[in-house]
């Protein structure tokens, strides 16, 4: 664990550290590919490569679902692209729709932003001023941040120290929470637990002993649960909610993402009561002055919204969990987070250079997947992110085990690397 001076320029260093890696990715060809044309989970590159890709994090497949598309068009056509008005002066009928649509989702009071990220920059130092009703600090925030939570998080280090201190720790390890939630408090600060709930690069966080945390030391959890929206909880909650004991909800501040596998773009806060709410959407920066949403994103999304209030959402929610299963058993525990309640499998590689081998190997077997190198995951500890969805096929999921398979013998790399789950 470690905390952060307000001096410390972490944005250089993350780029000074990565640059090299991330540049042998563009070289191979491993990333910035040119689509020109998409048919479910198949990709046609502008080099005339035919893929089957596991790189979208739309985890249900409803980005092509006809009522999506539909739903954004009619929008569009009703009102424009946008509106080009900050949504304080003006709402218009389907933002209206869809922000009930979300509460009733979400089991709370939701506010839209153009991104998870935005909702972030908009809403962190909010919460960090001590002016949102149900979330009353001491003297200050104690920030404590998870080593491996998202970027859009990670950025707003140095904005964060303007409230309060921050401290880095890893967020599975409980341990540590509780210890940095200590050291908080007996600064005179309110510990405020900012996380994942399903990483993008590991597994699950729990999310209901740090809701337990957060409750003894009188602090909140702040979850970023963009992996977890839509594939848990009855009407697609995500996993946090499904996580969260109902008594200490209160204690939870929730984000969701509506680009992954809700199908549509933007995100979601969701927060305790209407006036905590009504706070964000007058005073949160990127929500008063952060430009207006997509008018096809808005539509899209309502579409989804209605999607997931029916009984249609259990049947895709099981559809991914099958072919999850599905790829579980065909690779077995030299996948990372085998048997763990994620979409997201990867394959554990080690050396940088032995990843990208490894993922052009899968690129001649017709197969598109995520290079993760540093900063995203540590260095030496590079891996292969598989995004399993509903849409994959049977055919397309063994063909997949195959190249990964005869990939780690072709090359002479030994598989797994560590292997276990987090």
């Amino acid at each position: 664990m470690n905390t952060i001076q307000p001096t410390v320029n972490w944005v250089k260093n993350r780029v000074r550290q990565a640059r090299d890696d991330q540049q042998q990715l563009f070289e191979a060809g491993l990333n910035g590919l040119n689509l020109v044309k998409r048919e479910g989970k198949e990709i046609e590159l502008n080099s005339g490569e035919r893929l089957t890709e596991f790189l979208s994090c739309s985890y249900l497949g409803l980005e092509c679902d006809p009522r999506l598309i539909q739903g954004a068009m009619s929008a569009v056509q009703s009102f424009g692209v946008q509106f080009a008005a900050a949504r304080t002066r003006a709402l218009l009928p389907p933002m209206r729709e869809l922000d009930e649509q979300l509460n009733r989702i979400f089991q709370g009071h939701s506010v839209t932003f153009n991104s998870v990220g935005s909702a972030h920059l908009g809403c962190l130092p909010l919460l960090g001023s001590g002016e949102l009703p149900s979330y009353p600090l001491r003297r200050g925030p104690g920030w404590i941040v998870d080593r491996a939570a998202h970027a859009s998080m990670q950025v707003l280090q140095g904005i964060l120290c303007q409230f309060g201190p921050v401290l880095r720790c890893d967020c599975s390890d409980l341990e540590q929470v509780e210890h940095a939630c200590s050291t908080a408090v007996a600064a005179g600060n309110t510990p405020i637990i900012l996380t994942d709930s399903i990483g993008s690069m590991r597994g699950l966080y729990p999310v209901n002993r740090l809701l337990q945390l957060a409750e003894r030391f009188d602090g909140y959890l702040y979850a970023d649960d963009a992996h977890g929206t839509s594939i848990h909880g009855e009407a697609g909650g995500g996993y946090a909610l499904f996580a969260a004991d109902q008594r200490q909800r209160a204690r939870l501040i929730l984000l969701s993402s509506l680009s992954k596998a809700f199908g549509a773009t933007g995100g979601a806060i969701t927060v305790h009561t209407a006036a905590d709410a009504e706070m964000i959407r007058r005073h949160a920066s990127t929500y008063t002055f952060g430009g207006p949403l997509s008018m096809g994103g808005v539509g899209a999304a309502v579409a989804s919204g209605k999607i997931h209030l029916s009984p249609e959402l259990g049947q895709l929610q099981a559809d991914l969990w099958r072919n999850v299963a599905v790829i579980d058993g065909l690779l077995g525990p030299v996948l990372g987070n085998h048997l763990v309640a994620s979409p997201i499998r990867f394959v554990r590689v080690g050396a940088e250079s032995d990843a990208i081998n490894l993922a052009l190997h899968l690129r001649r077997q017709t197969i598109a997947v995520t290079t993760a190198v540093f900063p995203v995951v540590a260095k030496g500890e590079a891996i292969l992110r598989l995004a399993i969805s509903a849409s994959h096929s049977q055919t397309q999921l063994e063909h997949l085990a195959s190249a990964v398979g005869s990939g780690f013998d072709a090359l002479g790399i030994r598989q797994g690397g560590r292997g276990d789950e987090q």
